[in-house]
């Protein structure tokens, strides 16, 4: 009875979470890009540009794990995991931007 659920009355073909497998994708970008930000030059520029992937991952696993319980469970760990990576590199990258105002504050400009 289970089975009939995760097979596509369409297509015939067993279902997918595109919005976990894309949470787990952007979400790791977002981690090894954010990973340069302790860099000085360098990481600007990785912090600028995992921004955007980190929200995105956040956003795509939550909407992932929601799907997940639609369709019985499948990408729930993908959707999870896109979850933790998007969160830990936007910790990142919230702690080196206050890493780098503080240090400018306390060098005095």
């Amino acid at each position: 009875m289970a089975e009939q659920r995760l097979i596509d009355r369409r297509t015939g073909k067993p279902q997918r979470n595109g919005a976990a497998i894309a949470a787990l994708v952007v979400g790791l970008f977002a981690l090894a890009v954010g990973a340069w930000s302790p860099i000085p030059v360098l990481g600007l520029l990785a912090a600028m540009l995992a921004v955007v992937p980190a929200v995105v991952a956040i956003a795509l696993g939550h909407v992932g794990l929601s799907r997940s319980r639609r369709i019985g469970g499948i990408g729930r760990v993908m959707a999870i995991v896109g979850l933790c990576a998007g969160y830990v590199a936007l910790g990142i990258l919230v702690a080196m931007a206050v890493g780098w105002i503080v240090g400018t504050i306390v060098q005095g400009f």
